[in-house]
């Protein structure tokens, strides 16, 4: 990642990148010269959000947060208990 107002990121798989555009920011992403030469799958994601009116006007902002500082919430746990549970005739 690079940005116009000097931000600079490199990220791994699972990392992620959060960037405020808010008033306005140039950006680019691209991936490293060895990946160029290798190849390889290249995965990722964009996800855009509108800022509420009152927001649009920030300054812009951006952060990495790596993979390992991201918590990770297991659902199967869940989703077999209600299972378990309908087995048994229980409603969840």
């Amino acid at each position: 990642h690079g940005d116009s107002v000097g931000n600079r990121g490199v990220i791994g798989p699972g990392d992620v990148q959060w960037m405020t555009a808010a008033r306005g920011i140039i950006h680019e992403e691209y991936h490293s010269t060895e990946f160029a030469k290798q190849g390889g799958t290249f995965e990722m994601i964009q996800l855009w959000v509108n800022l509420p009116a009152k927001d649009k006007m920030n300054a812009p902002r951006y952060q990495e947060i790596l993979k390992a500082d991201i918590p990770v919430v297991s659902l199967h746990a869940q989703a077999d208990e209600a299972a378990a549970a309908a087995a048994d005739g229980e409603k969840s």
